[in-house]
């Protein structure tokens, strides 16, 4: 990776894209539950109610997820840290949409650049 200039140690998005799950994995655990921990280390229990695909071409894949916390949890967007029985431990920016009957609403989005094909 080319280097530019940035603090030794630093992550580059790409790395970070490869060590999280894919659209395709998070397809496959759709409404099942995870469990979060905000940044004060409280942990509740979230379904991922639904999958969305944006856009998908040869040079990028932009998708959503949308958690439901059924539990009163505090409303707060920042990185959760979410663990499932299926997927690896991840940290995942999270933002609250919504409030209904049925819990709170935080989404995530991912937007992939791909690269160029030799």
């Amino acid at each position: 990776m080319a280097d530019l200039g940035l603090v030794s140690g630093a992550v580059y998005m790409s790395e970070i894209a490869i060590q999280l799950p894919s659209k395709s994995e998070f397809l496959a655990v759709n409404n099942s539950i995870f469990t979060a921990t905000n940044g004060e280390g409280n942990d509740f229990e979230t379904r991922l109610v639904r999958v969305e695909e944006i856009v998908s071409n040869d040079f990028q894949e932009n998708f959503t997820l949308l958690f439901r916390a059924d539990t009163v949890v505090g409303d707060q967007q920042g990185i959760y840290r979410l663990k499932h029985e299926k997927l690896a431990e991840m940290d995942l920016f999270l933002v609250p949409v919504k409030r209904d009957d049925t819990g709170l609403y935080f989404e995530a989005v991912f937007n992939l650049i791909k690269t160029a094909r030799a």
